[in-house]
């Protein structure tokens, strides 16, 4: 991807949101950003008058901006929580419709979809929303196949209930936008409990599940040889897998090859100790097992869009080494 096109993202804030919720859905995209460069998503948020939003929890979010029903090409990601009956209001529905129409996507969280389904732009669609609101939401809003699904994709609008079906549902867009190796990253970002994610189906289980353990194992042994990387024959070897069907494997759960997948785990580690660490760029180079500075640079450049100084200057502007 371009990064003159980045796939932009708004988060719609609604008072009583929950920052779970959101939280689950930025995140994700945040880890994309760092894996996959700056130029891959960017992301503003707003409320419909620009002024200040309170989570259910008190929490106080300062918005971008407010919210512009007439921009285009945008995912528009509405998070709305607690009261959302009163905030339905005759005048912002009739902004929700225009903005629908401008939109290249429409994600709803938590009790979001009520906002969608009572601007009438979700009648012959399936939906789904906060366990707490099914009963009312099917009562209410008969021209709307509502579905008990963890999310829910109809046409252009997605819709989930709370934070782990938000999260399940940003990974899920995450991978028809960037790939199944950028949501298997991101993924993974988020497994703080291996078993109970396995239950769930969640992170790693999700490539285990569709037999492939041996990507699991190649991708371990990947991370554990970043400073002195394996040639594809002795990495296929270790796996007791040969070059040519463990290629085919990683195309078809990462669709990419296991090379450029080691090389992207490289750089990103690459990226990590540049923002993270006060190492110099030959240090960082020896440490993701690049030849030179000067190759880690080429690479880094090439896939980052910025130089690792660069990068530092923006991201810790107070401490950027003199060698590089």
């Amino acid at each position: 991807m371009s990064p003159k096109s980045p796939h932009i993202f708004e988060f719609l804030l609604f008072d009583g949101f929950s920052n779970m919720v959101l939280a689950s859905a930025m995140e994700p995209l945040r880890t994309v950003r760092m894996n996959l460069g700056q130029g891959v998503a960017d992301w503003w948020v707003t409320s419909g008058d620009g002024a200040p939003v309170t989570s259910s929890s008190g929490l106080k979010i300062t918005p971008d901006a407010a919210f512009d029903d007439g921009r285009g090409g945008r995912n528009l990601v509405l998070v709305a929580g607690y009261d959302v009956r009163e905030q339905a209001s005759p005048a912002f529905l009739t902004r929700l419709r225009r903005a629908v129409r401008g939109a290249d996507s429409v994600l709803a969280l938590d009790s979001a979809a009520w906002l969608l389904a009572s601007a009438g732009v979700l009648d012959g669609h399936k939906a789904t929303i906060h366990w707490q609101e099914l009963d009312a939401f099917v009562d209410s809003f008969p021209r709307v196949e509502v579905l008990t699904a963890r999310f829910v994709r109809s046409g252009p609008f997605l819709t989930c209930g709370g934070a782990s079906t938000a999260l399940d549902m940003m990974l899920a867009l995450i991978r028809q936008i960037y790939g199944p190796a950028a949501a298997f990253g991101a993924s993974t970002m988020f497994v703080y409990d291996p078993s109970r994610q396995s239950e769930l189906n969640r992170g790693a289980a999700r490539l285990q599940q569709k037999g492939s353990p041996k990507v699991l194992q190649a991708t371990n042994l990947m991370v554990e040889t970043i400073q002195s990387p394996l040639p594809m024959a002795v990495l296929a070897r270790r796996v007791s897998l040969s070059e040519r069907s463990l290629d085919r494997a990683f195309q078809r759960e990462l669709g990419m090859t296991p090379g450029k997948y080691y090389k992207l785990l490289r750089l990103q580690h690459a990226r990590y100790l540049s923002e993270e660490t006060n190492l110099s760029l030959e240090q960082i180079a020896l440490r993701c097992g690049f030849s030179s500075a000067s190759s880690l640079a080429r690479s880094y450049g090439g896939h980052y869009g910025r130089t690792i100084r660069e990068g530092r200057a923006q991201e810790r502007p107070w401490t950027v080494p003199d060698d590089e």
